[in-house]
């Protein structure tokens, strides 16, 4: 999951990678995270024990079950391992056990519907992160299933059309994704056509999220609107 997983999924965009310059100053990636099941999570800390990674004592205090982070001595980098589910500004579940959630959908990463989801959660979406949808859209056809480059619209929908938080936080987000991708191309960061091609998508994916039934939970706290707080606060672990 995480930007390693959207690189790999847009492995044949590659220039459109390059030239949003999404690594950092010595062009490398900053984060690795992994996602499992809870049910694994004694045969995840063994593997990567093996591997030579050593359970963070205090992300078990920060994170309980949730969330282990391991660290390599030699290797100097850490990996974050998030068991069932992303636990930031809003959820992002992927279910509690193989075989009955989403990790097997694909065989290297999340779906790339949970990689929209990751980004779309975000409350004070950062331009790396807006650079990452935007690969993920130039990479992925909106669609209402799972398929190899399908973005599962039907699936994001339906998560939001149960929670208004998380909702409105997305549809905040999609919105500032164009305003960037208007930016980008004045810019020359991308050309017209990856950004008709990325836009068409957004709103693609928006009509869906807009006509999908709403729920009675969704319906009720839509009432009381942005005027009441619809994120959780998450505070960062600086690696």
């Amino acid at each position: 999951m995480g930007a390693i997983a959207i690189r790999l999924n847009a492995s044949k965009h590659a220039d459109l990678f390059l030239r949003l310059n999404r690594l950092n100053s010595e062009n490398k990636f900053t984060d690795i995270d992994l996602a499992a099941y809870g049910k694994q999570r004694v045969q995840v800390r063994r593997l990567l024990k093996e591997l030579g990674f050593e359970v963070d004592q205090q992300s078990l205090l920060m994170h309980g079950n949730s969330r282990m982070i391991f660290e390599h001595a030699q290797k100097g980098y850490s990996l974050d391992v998030f068991f069932d589910k992303l636990q930031f500004s809003h959820e992002v579940e992927f279910g509690r056990r193989p075989g009955e959630g989403r990790l097997g959908l694909n065989p290297l990463t999340l779906p790339p519907a949970d990689l929209v989801l990751e980004k779309l959660q975000i409350h004070e979406i950062n331009e790396k992160d807006l650079k990452d949808l935007v690969l993920l859209f130039a990479a992925n056809a909106i669609g209402r299933g799972e398929a190899e480059n399908v973005i599962n619209g039907e699936h994001i929908a339906s998560i939001l059309s149960g929670d208004w938080e998380f909702w409105y936080e997305a549809k905040l987000n999609l919105e500032k994704l164009l305003k960037f991708l208007g930016s980008y191309v004045n810019e020359k960061v991308i050309d017209a056509d990856v950004e008709t091609i990325v836009r068409s998508r957004v709103e693609e994916l928006s009509k869906l999220i807009d006509e999908e039934p709403k729920s009675k939970d969704w319906q009720k706290r839509s009432k009381a609107g942005p005027e009441k707080k619809w994120w959780r606060d998450v505070e960062e672990r600086s690696r």
